[in-house]
C-alpha cells in the first residue's frame, strides 16, 4: 500500500510519520496476509484507499493502493484535499454530494457509497464507483477502508443507451416477462400520450385498442402462436392513446434474456400516414388501371432484355381493339405485335427502338398495324426508357389509335396541293411543278406557256341550275381539257371558274400557238351534266416563258392580265400577253390602292346636278354625282375611276359614302329653310344584289341624318334591275314601303321586258343621254325617245331626260310631254356650296316663244 502525504494545513503529517504508522499497522498483520491483500488490491480495475476523519472533523487520506496511477495518472502525493477535506481530483459538480455521503456515514457508521467523477492528470473525466466501511480508531477518529472501481466505460454505455432511447424517432418500450412496462422513451410518451412514470408498472395491453387488448399480449398464443407479437417481423395493430383516440400501430417485438430473465423490447410507430398513403396508392393504382382500361389506347411496359429478347410485361385492354388479341396473349407472345406490321416497318421499328436503348432518349413510334379483323390502323406511341440494374431496358408508355388523325392529315396534305372538287393540282402545286418545267425548258432551249382560262358567265349556271350542277359542269370541262394535255403539262384550278395550264416541250412559237388554240377550242365544247347539255365558252390569256417572265408568279400575273383583256373583248376570246397589258394592269392596280385609301380618308365628295320640271321650270330634284378630290391627282373624272371601283368592289363603299353625305347635306339645306326636294343617289349593281345589307345601310343613313325618306331617291341601272327581275321587284317594293322612291337610270341601254317593267313599283324612268344627244338629227333616237315617253305615260311613271344641252333638245322633249330634264342647258353638276346658292336664289328655267334662258 502506498502512503499518502496529507496536505491539510490543520493536520499536516510528514511522510516519515505516515511510514512509521503504516509500519506499525503492517507489523501487526502477518506478513503473508499483507502480501495477499496487496495482490488483491493491485488486481482490481481501480484502487483501494483509507480515509480518516479526526475528532475535529478534518479529513485526510493516509494511503492509496499502487494502481492509483493506472487509473488517474497521479501518484499518492498528488491526492491532496481542499479546505473542506474533499479530494481535489473530485469533479467540482460532485464534491458536495460526495462530502454529504461521507458525513452521513460518519454520523451513523453506515457503509459509505462512493460514486463521483474524477479528473485525471491529463484532464480526462473518469467515473469512479465503490464503497468504504467506517470504523472508530482508538483515538476516536473514524477510519474508512474502501475501494473505487473505474466504471467510466459502463457509464458511457449507459449514456449512449439513454441518448439513443431519448432521441429515437420510434417509440421504445422495455417490458418484463409478464408484459409489464418497465421503461419507455420520450417517443413512446409522445405516441401514447402517457408519461414514463404513468406507464411504469402497467400492462402493455392498455396501449392497444380494446378489440385487440389481451390480459397479457406477450403470453400464450400471442407469444408463440401464429399471431404472436414476438419475432416474425412487424405487426400492424390498433393503438390507443391516453385520450382514447386510436391509430394504426406497427409494432416489432423482440425477446432479450438477461441474467436468466426474459425481457421484451417493443418498438412501435404510428403508421396512420403510411396507411393513408398506401390506401391512396391502391386507389391511384385502381384509378390508373381503370383509366388505362378505358383510354382510347394501349398502356404498356415493354422490356428489351440484355440478350435482345423483346417482351411486354404489362399491356392494357386497348390491345384488344388495336390488334384483336387479349393482353395475356400479347404478354405471352410479344411476336404478335411485330407480326401485325409489315417487314419494312418492323425493321424501322426495331432500329428506332435500338437507338432509344443506346441513347436512353424517349421513343416515339408511328406504325401501321393490321389487326386480326384485317383492318389497317395507324398507331402512334410515346414511351421513356429506363435501365435496370440487370441491364434490361424498360419503356413505359402508351400507344393510341391515330387512324382518324392520319386520314385527316393525308386529307389536309391532299388539300394543300390539290383542289377537292376537280382533284386537280392547286396553285401551290402548280408553282412547285413550274420550277422543274422551267429548268427543262432552259436545258432544251424550249418554250413554255402559262395559260389562264376562265369559263364565261359561269355564275348564270350556278344561279339557274344550282351549285351542285355548276360543280359538275366544272368537273366535266376540266376533264375535257386535261385529257388533251401532254404528259408533262399541268392543269390546276386557280379559283372558282378559272384554271391555270402549263404547256411544255415546244420548240417553236408556232407549235405552242397551235396547242393553245387547240385547247382553247376544246374549252368551247358543250358538256352534258344531269341529262342536260350546257353550251359553255371560255376566255383564255397566255403568257410565254421566257419572253413574258422568268418566274411562275410573273407569268401567272401576265396571263391574268391577258385573260382580263380577253373577257373585255367578249366570250370565247383568247389573248396573248403584251407589254401594254402589263402597263394597263399596273395602272389599274395602282388606282385600286389609291381608291382604297381615298375611301378611308374621305376623299369622295358629291356634286349635285339640278333636275327641272319642264312645265314650271322649277328645280324639283337633283342627282348626286360622285367626284374624287385626290391630294395627289387633283379632281379625278368619274370615267377614270368608276370602272376600276366596280371591278374591285370598292364601288359599294363609295356608294355608302355618297348616301351618307347626300342625306346629311339635304337635311342641312332643309333646316336652312331651302326648298325640300329629293336627292337621287346611284346604287351599284353589287349593292342591289345584297339587298339585306343595302336596306340596313339605308335605315342607318336615314336614322343618322334625320332625313325624311321622301327626299332620298335611289337610281339603279336597267341592267341591274333586269338581272334577276323577280328578286329586284321584291327589293324595290321593300324600298317603297320604307318611303323611298326608285328610278331606273340609263333606260333604253339594257334589255327590259315590258311585262316585267310594268310590275316594277318604280316612280321614274331616266332616258340615257346617248339617245338625247342626237334626238333632233337622228330619227331613230327620236323614235326611241318618243316610245319611252309614251310607254312611261302609259305605266304612270315620270320621265326625265339626261344630257339636255341645247334648246332644240328642250323643245323636242317638251313637245313629247317629257316631265323633267337635267343637263348643261340649265346647270352643270355643282359642289354643295354652289348648289345651296342656286336653291337659295330660287333659280328656274324660263320658257318663251323665241328663246330659252337659264
Amino acid at each position: 500500500m502506498t502512503r499518502n502525504k496529507d496536505t491539510n494545513d490543520d493536520a499536516t503529517t510528514t511522510a516519515e510519520d505516515s511510514g512509521v504508522a503504516a509500519d506499525a499497522v503492517y507489523a501487526r498483520v502477518p506478513h503473508d496476509l499483507a502480501l495477499r491483500l496487496e495482490a488483491i488490491s493491485d488486481s482490481l480495475p481501480g484502487f483501494t484507499f483509507q480515509r480518516r476523519m479526526e475528532a475535529d472533523g478534518a479529513l485526510s487520506y493516509p494511503s492509496f493502493s499502487g494502481n492509483l496511477h493506472a487509473v488517474l495518472g497521479l501518484g499518492p502525493e498528488a491526492m491532496a484535499v481542499n479546505a473542506k477535506g474533499c479530494l481535489h481530483v473530485v469533479h467540482w459538480a460532485d464534491r458536495d454530494s460526495h462530502l454529504d455521503a461521507i458525513q452521513r456515514s460518519a454520523a451513523d457508521m453506515s457503509l459509505c457509497v462512493e460514486e463521483f467523477r474524477a479528473i485525471t492528470h491529463s484532464g480526462e473525466v473518469r467515473w469512479l464507483k465503490g464503497a468504504s466501511k467506517p470504523r472508530r480508531d482508538g483515538d476516536g477518529a473514524v477510519v474508512w477502508d474502501g475501494a473505487l472501481i473505474d466504471v467510466t466505460e459502463g457509464r458511457r454505455a449507459e449514456f449512449r443507451l439513454d441518448m439513443l432511447m431519448e432521441h429515437a424517432a420510434d417509440s421504445i418500450l422495455i417490458l418484463s416477462e409478464g408484459g409489464i412496462i418497465d421503461t419507455v422513451n420520450a417517443a413512446a410518451e409522445r405516441l401514447f400520450g402517457w408519461n414514463a412514470a404513468e406507464l411504469a408498472g402497467r400492462e402493455f395491453g392498455m396501449l392497444l385498442a380494446t378489440t385487440q387488448a389481451h390480459p397479457n399480449p406477450l403470453c400464450g398464443d400471442l407469444l408463440d402462436g401464429a399471431g404472436g407479437l414476438v419475432g416474425g417481423g412487424p405487426r400492424e395493430l390498433v393503438g390507443q392513446r391516453k385520450n382514447g383516440s386510436i391509430f394504426a400501430l406497427e409494432l416489432s417485438t423482440s425477446e432479450v434474456r438477461l441474467e436468466g430473465h426474459r425481457l421484451f423490447v417493443a418498438i412501435g410507430r404510428d403508421i396512420t400516414a403510411r396507411k393513408a398513403t398506401e390506401a391512396a396508392l391502391r386507389e391511384s393504382e385502381q384509378r390508373l388501371g381503370a383509366i388505362a382500361a378505358n383510354m382510347p389506347g394501349m398502356v404498356f411496359q415493354r422490356v428489351l432484355r440484355a440478350d435482345g429478347q423483346l417482351d411486354f410485361t404489362y399491356v392494357s385492354e386497348g390491345c384488344r381493339d388495336f390488334l384483336g388479341v387479349e393482353p395475356e396473349e400479347l404478354m405471352a407472345d410479344p411476336q404478335l405485335f411485330l407480326n401485325a406490321v409489315s417487314t419494312d416497318e418492323r425493321q424501322r421499328f426495331l432500329a428506332a427502338l435500338g437507338r432509344s436503348a443506346r441513347t436512353m432518349e424517349p421513343f416515339e413510334e408511328e406504325i401501321a398495324a393490321i389487326g386480326r379483323d384485317g383492318r389497317r390502323r395507324w398507331l402512334r406511341g410515346q414511351s421513356r426508357p429506363t435501365r435496370r440494374d440487370n441491364g434490361d431496358i424498360v419503356w413505359d408508355g402508351i400507344i393510341i389509335d391515330v387512324t382518324d388523325r392520319k386520314v385527316a392529315e393525308q386529307r389536309l396534305s391532299f388539300l394543300a396541293f390539290y383542289d377537292p372538287l376537280t382533284r386537280l393540282p392547286n396553285r401551290p402545286a402548280f408553282l412547285e411543278r413550274f420550277t422543274a418545267a422551267r429548268e427543262a425548258a432552259r436545258q432544251h432551249h424550249g418554250l413554255l406557256a402559262v395559260m389562264s382560262l376562265g369559263i364565261d358567265r359561269f355564275g348564270i349556271i350556278n344561279a339557274t341550275m344550282g351549285h351542285s350542277v355548276g360543280d359538275q359542269v366544272l368537273i366535266a370541262a376540266a376533264d375535257i381539257l386535261q385529257a388533251a394535255l401532254g404528259r408533262d403539262d399541268v392543269m390546276a384550278r386557280a379559283s372558282g371558274d378559272r384554271f391555270l395550264l402549263m404547256l411544255t416541250g415546244f420548240a417553236s412559237k408556232r407549235e405552242l400557238t397551235e396547242a393553245v388554240e387547240r385547247l382553247h377550242a376544246l374549252a368551247q365544247v358543250p358538256v352534258a351534266v344531269a341529262d342536260e347539255e350546257f353550251e359553255i365558252s371560255a376566255c383564255s390569256g397566255v403568257a410565254l416563258f421566257p419572253r413574258d417572265g422568268e418566274d411562275a408568279e410573273t407569268l401567272i400575273k401576265n396571263a391574268e392580265a391577258a385573260l382580263h383583256r380577253a373577257k373585255a373583248q367578249g366570250p370565247a376570246t383568247v389573248q396573248f400577253f403584251t407589254k401594254e397589258m402589263s402597263s394597263r394592269a399596273s395602272k389599274t392596280l395602282t388606282l385600286q390602292n389609291k381608291l382604297r385609301r381615298a375611301v378611308e380618308h374621305g376623299e369622295f365628295i358629291p356634286y349635285f346636278q339640278p333636275q327641272v320640271d319642264l312645265t314650271t321650270g322649277e328645280v324639283v330634284g337633283m342627282e348626286a354625282l360622285v367626284r374624287w378630290k385626290s391630294p395627289e391627282m387633283g379632281m379625278v373624272a368619274p370615267g377614270e375611276f368608276i370602272p376600276v371601283a366596280e371591278e374591285s368592289g370598292l364601288i359599294d363603299a363609295i356608294c355608302d359614302v355618297m348616301l351618307t353625305q347626300c342625306s346629311r347635306q339635304n337635311k342641312a339645306w332643309q333646316e336652312q329653310g331651302l326648298p325640300a326636294i329629293p336627292v337621287a343617289v346611284n346604287i351599284s349593281g353589287r349593292q342591289f344584289q345584297y339587298a339585306r345589307r343595302l336596306i340596313a345601310t339605308l335605315e342607318n343613313t336615314l336614322a343618322d341624318s334625320g332625313l325624311d325618306p321622301r327626299y332620298l331617291e335611289l337610281e339603279l341601272t336597267e341592267s341591274s334591275a333586269m338581272r334577276d327581275a323577280e328578286s329586284a321587284i321584291g327589293v324595290v317594293q321593300t324600298l317603297k314601303d320604307m318611303g323611298l322612291a326608285c328610278a331606273i337610270d340609263d333606260f333604253g341601254t339594257g334589255y327590259s321586258s315590258l311585262s316585267v317593267l310594268k310590275r316594277f313599283p318604280i316612280s321614274k324612268l331616266k332616258i340615257d343621254r346617248s339617245f338625247v344627244m342626237d334626238i333632233t338629227t337622228d330619227p331613230n333616237d327620236a323614235a326611241i325617245v318618243d316610245a319611252i315617253v309614251a310607254m312611261a305615260k302609259a305605266l304612270r311613271m315620270k320621265v326625265i331626260a339626261e344630257g339636255v344641252e341645247h334648246s332644240q333638245h328642250l323643245e323636242f322633249l317638251r313637245g313629247l310631254g317629257c316631265d323633267q330634264m337635267q343637263g348643261y342647258l340649265f346647270s352643270r353638276p355643282l359642289p354643295a356650296e354652289e348648289m345651296g346658292k342656286l336653291l337659295t336664289e330660287g333659280r328656274r328655267l324660263h320658257f318663251n316663244e323665241d328663246r330659252l334662258r337659264a
